[in-house]
Order: structure tokens, then sequence, then C-alpha cells
């Protein structure tokens, strides 16, 4: 199981991802956001959760600064 903090596409919540006996998914921890992630998917998807994660940790980086 991974979180990224404040990945969410819909409410920029914290993503949860998981796997388990169907394949790998990810799940919402604020507003419930389900999406299954299929082999092709999985690779697109977590570029995208990763991208999201790092522009809101430098958006949060620069409010610490200021």
């Amino acid at each position: 199981m991974t979180i990224k903090f404040g990945a969410c596409p819909k409410c920029q919540g914290d993503l949860q991802i998981k796997r388990d006996i169907y394949g790998m998914f990810i799940n919402c921890l604020q507003c419930g956001l389900h999406r299954d992630l299929d082999a092709p998917t999985a690779a697109l998807e977590m570029a995208k959760v990763k991208r999201a994660a790092t522009k809101s940790q430098a958006s949060r980086e620069l409010l610490r600064a200021a």
C-alpha cells in the first residue's frame, strides 16, 4: 500500500494505491474516488499521481518559504 498526499484529481486529497486479487486500484481517502488500474493504465495513472504529488509538494514548500 502506498499513500500519495494531495494527489487526488477530483479533490486534491490523499490517494491510497493498493493491490488485491483483482489487480491494482486507487482510492481517495477524502472523497472516496475509486479507480481500478489495469497494467497499461497503471503506469499512466501512477505518472499522473506522481506529477500531482510533486505539484502539491512544491506549492506547500512555496507557502512555507513565504
